[in-house]
């Protein structure tokens, strides 16, 4: 088995369960858990740990714990509530996720949510400073 960086996504080539495509999909879709992304893949925890460390030079789990929280902000920013993307990437509690996503980006999610500058077509936009106009 073999994982290739290919257009901002890394796929999944030649696995032993014939599984392959985007890894970051299938990440996702087994719940950021490596023991089922090994069930996914044919393979053990020992080889696809081998196979991270030969391909990406990261251990699975860190680097999906990395995807989980790249996955996180991108739904923050596309609207969702803290709520609804700590419950879809299957975290026991919005608690833990708060945890998990301040240890990654070293703020809230809540604060990182209110910090989006938000384009309101209504609003006319100001200068920062007289000089600039």
């Amino acid at each position: 088995m073999r994982l290739k960086r290919d257009n901002h996504c890394w796929r999944v080539i030649d696995s032993f369960s014939g599984v392959r495509g985007c890894l970051e999909s299938l990440a996702l879709k087994n719940g950021y858990r490596v023991a089922a992304l090994c069930n996914a893949l044919g393979c053990s925890n020992r080889y696809l740990y081998m196979v991270f460390m030969r391909d990406i030079g990261l251990p699975p789990k860190t680097w999906m714990n990395l995807e989980c929280m790249v996955v996180a902000r991108r739904k923050l920013e596309g609207g969702k509530s803290i709520q609804q993307v700590a419950k879809e990437l299957g975290f026991g509690s919005v608690a833990t996720f708060n945890r998990r996503f301040h240890k990654m980006y070293r703020m809230s999610p809540g604060r990182f949510v209110s910090s989006r500058l938000v384009f309101d077509p209504e609003k006319p936009v100001v200068p920062l400073d007289d000089e600039d106009a």
